[in-house]
């Protein structure tokens, strides 16, 4: 059985944490941008309150109220001594507009500075978030990526940028907030009735609000499964377009994908539907509450002046903003409903339950000299019965040993376990005396090399695929002397890009012989200590198959070689060969040694022959 794992849960807070010791955040990161949204609050509250003696200008037909004003008097200074007494009220306004539209522009290049340094900074952070994410989810083991698709993987390592969109929209709900409040204090000083009840409605609104907000977060945390849907209906298909051609299912896979994005065309429909009322009602609600106050003042005074109109007319403006700033904080409040339930998915990344990790040990591994031994393993897959049963054996360190058996026996899950693909239980394997589970995996798997039948190759060009994992540079002499050993030399011929041919997505420029050769002769490049061939000749004829199998053995002469094969003839020289049958070792021993015993390994060596004289017939 697996060892159990330390589980261990991530909330989105210690996500947040974490994030923030992996960007290395300072404080300053965070304070100068507010600092400089003060400062744009600044100037854009003494450009407002500029309209303050503008509105009396209007009200009194005069500026000579600045002559003993408190706050505005120092505005008749900038008039010029000997300007004509009948030209200063118009220099007054001029110089007032002035003013007014100097504090905007300071108001803008204060804020554009702002928005220059959030974006580095913000852009390093997604950087650096993204990276930690995406190697936060390479440590998970194998049977993880076996049981979750590749879509909704790629899915939740893209929403890591979660956190920086709750990071740009908490700071512009400060930005907002704190130019809501300027606006606040201009308008009161304009009109306290009419301020009062902007204060009043506030709330109203603001209840208003929180339903459809907690609606949009209901329909968000819904997007966020078909977003995970829709990735996954993508790379499914793509990733299987060989088979749909095969088939010409090509517009059935189209359906297939039409079906998810119908359900993504719901939920963003519904989404914005809410998100959409959400304006006017805000607006309205507050322009009807403003027009009702100002009717009931008037209706109360029994008297209509003019100055009231200006009043109104003067508070209108900074109300505008206002409206404006306080959509502004629904908008980006509504981000963040929107981004939490992505930041739990992210959370769930970051928690050790289900992901299988397989622990790494401390000691470097440096080759095995006598022996691995395999003492009463027992393996079962989450969720499943047991596969391996009570296994038991020692493999011979330098020598070569074949694994057969029947399709399901355990073989490769057997392979799997001794590469550390999956974590077994303690005291179950050693290589020479250690519990290989104390070995780190970086020092182990640099000593090993695996070629499987399903090869694995980077869209990249031959030589990335070659030398891929290798820490040394490889002369091309090297590489070409390796994929001589097996029999491709035609691909170097053929190919005028030579070792700087690209292989596909997958390699699929290349043929599945091909493929396989690749990855052997990647194997050989390592020069590894130990050796696992599980059915990596599967996809060649014979005879390539049997002069590759000789080249192997030539260049890993001395090395531990196990070597899982589907054609028996090529295991007729093996060392050892252990012979599975449903998850146990039913027989072990040479080739002679199986055959005269007229076991299980005698049967299977009957049914291919029989096998292969009918096909030959």
């Amino acid at each position: 059985m697996t060892a159990p794992e330390k589980e261990t849960r991530a909330t989105p807070t210690g996500v947040l944490r974490h994030y923030w010791h992996v960007v290395d955040g300072k404080v300053w990161h965070l304070a100068l941008p507010i600092f400089l949204i003060l400062i744009a609050a600044a100037f854009e509250l003494a450009s407002f309150s500029l309209l303050l003696p503008l509105t009396d200008a209007v009200i009194d037909n005069s500026f000579d109220f600045l002559e003993t004003s408190r706050w505005f008097g120092w505005i008749t200074a900038l008039v010029p001594a000997g300007l004509d007494q009948s030209a200063r009220p118009a220099y007054l306004v001029i110089c007032i507009v002035a003013l007014i539209i100097l504090g905007r522009i300071g108001k803008q290049g204060v804020q554009y500075a702002a928005r220059r340094f959030v974006m580095v900074r913000n852009e390093r952070y997604r950087v650096k978030v993204s990276q930690d994410t995406f190697g936060r989810v390479l440590t998970f083991g194998r049977q993880y990526f076996d049981r979750q698709a590749i879509g909704r993987i790629d899915a939740e390592i893209g929403w890591s940028s979660s956190v920086l969109g709750l990071l740009v929209a908490a700071q512009e709900l400060f930005r907002f907030v704190v130019s809501l409040l300027v606006k606040a204090g201009v308008m009161m000083a304009i009109s306290i009735p009419l301020s009062v009840a902007f204060l009043v409605t506030l709330p109203l609104v603001q209840g208003l609000v929180a339903a459809i907000n907690r609606a949009v977060k209901r329909i968000s945390e819904e997007g966020i499964e078909v977003d995970r849907q829709i990735r996954t209906q993508i790379l499914d298909i793509l990733g299987a377009i060989p088979l749909v051609k095969a088939y010409s299912q090509e517009r059935a896979a189209t359906e297939m994908y039409e079906t998810v994005l119908r359900q993504g065309e719901s939920v963003a429909v519904r989404r914005d539907r809410a998100i959409a009322i959400r304006y006017p009602i805000e607006e309205i609600t507050i322009l009807v509450a403003m027009l009702l106050v100002q009717g009931v003042f008037i209706l109360v005074s029994g008297d209509f002046q003019p100055a009231e109109l200006a009043i109104f007319a003067a508070f209108l403006l900074p109300l505008q903003q206002a409206l404006r700033d306080y959509k502004m904080i629904s908008q980006f409040s509504l981000r963040v409903s929107e981004e939490l339930p992505r930041l739990e998915a992210v959370a769930g990344l970051f928690s050790d339950e289900g992901k299988f990790i397989v622990p790494s040990g401390e000691k470097t591994f440096r080759g095995i000299a006598h022996e691995i031994e395999v003492s009463h393993l027992d393996f079962s897959y989450a969720q499943a019965s047991e596969v391996l049963h009570d296994l038991s054996a020692t493999i011979p360190a330098g020598k070569v040993t074949a694994v057969v058996g029947s399709s399901g026996a355990g073989k490769t899950t057997f392979v799997d376990l001794l590469a550390r693909f999956y974590d077994c239980a303690p005291g179950t394997i050693f290589l020479d005396g250690t519990d290989i589970r104390e070995y780190s995996l970086p020092s182990l798997h640099s000593g090993m090399a695996i070629v499987s039948q399903d090869v694995w190759l980077l869209n990249q060009s031959l030589r990335d695929n070659l030398t891929f994992g290798l820490e040394r540079k490889v002369p091309d002499e090297e590489l070409a002397r390796a994929l001589s050993d097996v029999q491709l030399d035609d691909l170097l011929d053929e190919s005028s890009g030579g070792l700087d041919t690209e292989v596909g997505d997958r390699g699929v420029r290349l043929s599945g012989g091909q493929r396989q050769r690749i990855a052997l002769a990647r194997a050989l490049l390592r020069d590894p200590d130990i050796v696992i061939l599980d059915e990596a000749t599967s996809a060649l004829d014979s005879l390539i198959e049997q002069n590759v199998a000789d080249a192997i053995k030539r260049r890993l002469a001395g090395h531990t070689l196990i070597v899982i094969a589907h054609r028996l003839s090529t295991i007729r020289d093996a060392d050892l060969i252990l012979v599975f049958e449903s998850g146990r070792i039913v027989e072990r021993g040479t080739w002679s040694e199986l055959i005269e015993r007229r076991g299980a390994f005698h049967s299977l060596c009957h049914a291919q022959s029989e096998k292969d004289a009918t096909v030959g017939a």
